[in-house]
């Protein structure tokens, strides 16, 4: 085990710090001493972890995948000797999320603000994305989740609360466009959307006999990010699909307006997922409790002005 460890450290802090200099002045070596031992790092797994040049350090796809396994390796090693050295159970060391963009934004940063002054040992670093991440992979302590779970034997989740999606528009473009009474006339309106993976935009939707099917839109407006969608429609672009929790407070200013209730597809999750271990960090346990007891009462404030009037 000793011997797996070996270059480990000298690894992940060339690559938190950018640079062999620097990493090398953080680890009190010399640096043609953290190249080599970086280099037998290398030559025992046989793979290459780092593209090198005289200007740019970067890692490679093998690199990227060791290292975000190894971090999270590492932290639980600091966590559990933060534990023991202090003779007590709360949270300490770094928890690494990913949470999606908006989301995050309303929901989760006002609770983390509050551990972040609560647990003054513990450092938060967040990943405001709205690309669907792995933690199993990609070296995160906890994700959350909107939608359909992956079927994973290397995830654990558990349910935070609900979202509906609604298809809604300002009231000034369905003057002028028209408001759609089915999905064939929705065929013909501009439609915002968020950026598909697989070059085809969906919108989920209630089909026959109350299954949820994917409903193929022709997109005029795409977006990375919810936000940009909520506001793109506010300003009378075009007839978008968005959360409740999103969408909820300009339908009640009248901002946007719920159109093809019919259509609503049922609720779908919200959940908390984290890498499977024989034990729960204190870190992620105290904070999906944070969650747990928290978010449904945020969640229902944001949502209850969502409902088609």
């Amino acid at each position: 085990m000793t011997a797996q460890l070996n270059g480990v450290q000298e690894f992940t802090e060339v690559v938190r710090k950018g640079s062999f200099v620097a990493a090398a002045e953080g680890l009190g070596v010399t640096r043609s001493a953290l190249s080599k031992s970086i280099k037998r790092l290398e030559i025992r797994l046989g793979i290459r972890l780092l593209n090198r040049s005289t200007r740019s350090l970067s890692l490679t796809p093998e690199g990227e995948i060791y290292f975000n396994r190894c971090t999270a390796a590492l932290d639980m090693i600091s966590d559990a000797e933060s534990i023991i050295e202090a003779g007590i159970v709360e949270p300490s060391g770094l928890m690494r999320l990913t949470v999606p963009v908006a989301f995050g934004h309303l929901f989760i940063m006002p609770l983390l603000n509050i551990m972040a002054l609560k647990y003054r040992t513990l450092n938060i670093e967040v990943d405001l994305s709205d690309r669907v991440r792995d933690p199993a992979t990609d070296g995160f302590d906890l994700a959350l989740r909107l939608g359909p779970l992956p079927d994973s034997g290397d995830l654990v989740a558990t349910r935070l609360g609900e979202q509906r999606l609604i298809i809604c528009a300002s009231e000034g473009y369905l003057e002028q466009a028209g408001t759609p009474i089915d999905l064939r006339q929705l065929s013909s309106h501009r439609c915002i959307s968020g950026l598909p993976s697989d070059g085809q935009t969906y919108w989920l939707i209630r089909g026959k006999e109350g299954h949820v099917v994917r409903h193929a839109v022709s997109s005029a407006y795409r977006f990375n990010n919810g936000q940009a969608m909520l506001e793109a429609a506010i300003a009378g672009c075009g007839v978008t699909q968005l959360p409740d929790w999103l969408c909820g407070d300009a339908i009640n200013k009248g901002q946007l307006r719920p159109i093809l209730p019919t259509f609503q597809a049922p609720p779908t999750p919200i959940s908390a997922m984290w890498p499977r271990t024989h034990t729960v960090l204190p870190k992620v346990r105290t904070f999906i409790e944070e969650l747990k007891k928290e978010l449904p009462a945020r969640l229902s404030n944001a949502q209850r002005s969502s409902v088609a009037r």
